[in-house]
This record gives C-alpha cells, structure tokens and sequence, in this order.
C-alpha cells in the first residue's frame, strides 16, 4: 500500500515543483519589466505608432471613395492582430536574449530547472505582455478613431490563438538558431516574424499574390487567420474552414519547434555550449 501511494506523492511533489521554477522565472522578467522603463516603452511604442499611422492610411483610403468596405475593421483590425503575433514572438526571442545579454544562461540552468519550464515560462510571460498590449492597441484605436476592435466578439478567441501560437512557434524558432549560433544572431528576434509578412495577407487579400506566393502562403497559418478576419469584417461570418487550417499548421509548427529548443539545448549542454553564448 505504502508503495503504491508513493509514485503519485512523487509526481505531485515534481509537478509542485515545476510550477514554482515557471512562478519564480515569470516573477524574474516581469521585475525586469517594472525596473527598467525602455522595457515598458519598447512594449508599447511600436503597437501606438503602428495604430495611428496604420488609422490615418486608413481614414484616407475609406475617405477617397475607393470601393473598400469596413475600412477600418480590415485595416486597424489587421495592424492590432498582428501586432499581437509580433508581440508573443519577440517576448519568447527576447525573453532568451535578456539572460544572453546578462551572461546569465549558466546560472539560469545550473538550478534544476527544465528547458520546458523555462519555455513555459518565457510564453506566460508572452501573455501577459500580449494582454497589456492589447488593452493599449484597443483604446487608443477607439480613442483615435472611434474604433471599436472587439465589435467581433467572441469571434477574436480563435483568431488571436492562432497567432499566439504562431507567435510562440518563430520566438522558439529564433531561440533555437540564436542558442546554436550564438547571440549575433539575435537581429531573428525582429526580422524572422517580418519574413512572413509578405505571405500572411496582412493588409492585402491572398488572391493578389502571385501564383508561387500564394502556394507559400498556404504553408503560413497567419495568412489564413488574417483571410478570415476580412471574411468577418466584411459579411459577419466566421471562416471556420480558415480557422481549422491554421488551427492544424500551428500545432504541427509548434511541436516541430518545441523538438528543435529541446534537441539544440541537448547538443549545447552535450558540447558545453551555453557559456559560451553571447
């Protein structure tokens, strides 16, 4: 009997522990956050401008006659979602750096924690960011231009999932070649997300592609969320055929890049890597 109960005490004893390694690392960067005020303005000046220049192209293109409806749902709706993608990318990028920069990666994995923990960590702190960020993008969006972005309701739920866990896949993406080829490569926090931009149909519908573009963006879950979005912003419908696309490609990306973080941090701690990351 003794035995038997021993391997669940055991299992909920790791897993208690788990959380509070994710809890202590969450708690680090969010210290971060507080103490250093570039953070903060970093994490909400690009999304501002991006609104109020993104909302005057727009008052000008629904304001030239051009044959546009809801302007301002595709245009400042699609400048907010991406933004969100953005956002959760570089947070999980950045989130590493941060230790690069510090030349704190030893010392951050020298304690018991798992890379999966720390991947756990690095994403709710994603979150949280992401969360701040929208509240930010939303009112000055209503504030600037009377426009209201969760006029879409629950209808947002699925469209921002997809591009958090986009977001998650490219900031583990960027992690994985930064940690193998060492922190001159961390420019991948800000230009790997831009890479897909051309095929994520942002501001511009897919059909406008040429024919071996359209094929890539086929393979990019974001092109199909931001579709689905002008499908929505257009008629009030949702395209769940879109959404059950990207929903697919992004749990294929995201284990993909789970399995490439946790088998670079192998071949790192095998060949003594991670002091020498900077």
């Amino acid at each position: 009997m003794t035995a038997a109960v021993a391997v669940p005490l055991s299992r909920g004893v790791r897993t208690a522990a788990s959380a509070r390694r994710i809890r202590a690392l969450v708690l680090r960067y969010l210290l971060l956050l507080r103490r250093d005020a570039s953070r903060v303005i970093d994490t909400f000046q690009w999304a501002l401008i991006d609104v109020v220049i993104w909302g005057f192209l727009t008052l000008y293109v629904a304001g030239s006659g051009a044959q546009l409806p809801n302007a301002l749902a595709i245009f400042l709706g699609a400048v907010i979602l991406w933004n969100l993608f953005f956002r959760c990318s570089q947070d999980v990028s950045v989130s590493f750096l941060d230790d690069v920069w510090a030349r704190s990666l030893v010392t951050v994995f020298a304690s018991p924690l798992k890379v999966w923990e720390f991947a756990a960590a690095i994403m709710l702190l994603g979150l949280v960011k992401l969360a701040l960020t929208l509240v930010v993008m939303a009112a000055a969006a209503w504030i600037l231009y009377a426009f209201d972005f969760f006029e879409f309701g629950f209808a947002l739920v699925p469209f921002i999932a997809n591009l958090v866990l986009l977001g998650w896949t490219v900031g583990l993406v960027s992690l994985a070649l930064i940690l193998r080829f060492g922190g001159r490569w961390g420019i991948l926090a800000w230009s790997l997300p831009v890479l897909l931009m051309p095929f994520a149909s942002v501001f511009y519908p897919e059909s406008v592609l040429p024919p071996f573009a359209r094929a890539i963006a086929q393979a990019v879950p974001a092109n199909h969320v931001f579709e689905g979005m002008r499908t929505a912003a257009s008629n009030g419908e949702i395209a769940w055929g879109r959404l059950a696309l990207a929903s697919a490609e992004n749990v294929v990306y995201l284990a993909l890049a789970s399995a490439l973080v946790a088998w670079v941090f192998r071949l790192a701690l095998r060949r003594g890597l991670l002091p020498k990351v900077h």
